[in-house]
């Protein structure tokens, strides 16, 4: 009888093991997951660019469709209500907002729903364990390998595998920009009317964004001066009202980090680049367009695609 005890044990503690990641990569697999298939609430604060925004974050699955809330609580009040298919943007107390649909390029951290990584661009490490809001969690480096991107160190919660904590870092050391929890629950049951719009929204100024996406042969623009490993992964003709004109965004990844390309007509000259945070941003004029580059990288990466952006006549 004692060997089965013994050998039910070894199982037990066998599978546990098995289910505990263990380096890495597996780490950020557990966190993916997590995020796509846990329902959590929580208080988040923003830091960067000497300035504190604070925000309230709702997440949840229902009959297996991610829905999801986010109330930034600066002025005014600004709403983000994601369902499965549209996105709708809102500011209740001037009445006004823009409904889009899903394309599901980045999560609430500002990274792809799905991380890839090349050993060409970055390499990941594990940090050491250190406690968030009195939760056990563990830190994971994402560490560049060239001047074109920035370092992320992510604290994943033990127990539930989600973010608590995220930080991006130059390459001095500097913390540009800090998410982190400082009130979270998990796994409780948030109310479907969480994630539905006021009662009063239909009186509501709505701006609808209908979004197209351009196959390969229709691309205007081609970009000759890509920093290694960014790619175009999504090239699309975006209109906000039924009667302005249409905007070609361009979105490049490299796996961890967005960068996005905005082109539009111009007849005025405009040359400028400014930081909040982590992200930079650059304006150039070409060929009678304005282009705009923008993402959570250096600025000599914006430069860079500023200055291979080429149009196909």
């Amino acid at each position: 009888m004692r060997c089965w005890v013994l050998w039910l044990a070894f199982l037990l503690s066998s599978q546990c093991a098995a289910s505990t990641p263990v380096n890495a990569e597996q780490w950020l697999e557990a966190m993916e997951n997590a995020l796509k298939t846990r329902s959590f609430q929580g208080t988040l604060v923003y830091a960067g660019s000497n300035r504190i925004n604070t925000l309230k974050i709702f997440h949840s699955v229902i009959d297996g469709n991610e829905y999801e809330h986010i109330i930034s609580q600066g002025e005014p009040i600004r709403e983000v209500i994601r369902d499965r298919s549209k996105v709708f943007c809102f500011i209740q107390e001037q009445q006004r907002g823009r409904e889009s649909a899903v394309m599901s390029s980045k999560n609430w951290l500002g990274l792809p729903p799905k991380l890839t990584y090349s050993n060409r661009n970055y390499s990941l490490l594990l940090g050491k364990q250190q406690a968030v809001m009195e939760r056990p969690a563990q830190i994971v480096i994402i560490q560049p390998k060239d001047k074109f991107r920035y370092l992320r160190k992510i604290w994943v919660d033990q127990e539930s595998m989600i973010p608590i904590k995220t930080q991006v870092v130059d390459s001095t050391g500097r913390v540009l920009e800090q998410l982190m929890f400082s009130k979270l629950s998990i796994n409780q049951s948030i109310p479907r009317a969480k994630f539905q719009l006021p009662t009063d929204s239909k009186s509501y100024q709505w701006a609808v964004q209908k979004t197209e996406l351009i196959p390969q042969h229709q691309q205007q623009w081609h970009i000759t001066n890509n920093p290694t490993g960014f790619e175009v992964v999504k090239y699309m003709r975006y209109q906000s009202h039924a009667n302005s004109e249409k905007m070609t965004h361009i979105l490049l990844s490299d796996g961890v980090t967005l960068v996005s390309i905005y082109v539009d007509h111009q007849a005025e000259e405009i040359s400028e680049t400014y930081t909040i945070g982590a992200i930079n941003l650059g304006t150039t004029m070409s060929s009678g367009y304005r282009i705009t580059v923008l993402g959570e990288v250096p600025g000599q990466t914006i430069q860079s695609i500023l200055g291979g952006m080429q149009l196909i006549q």
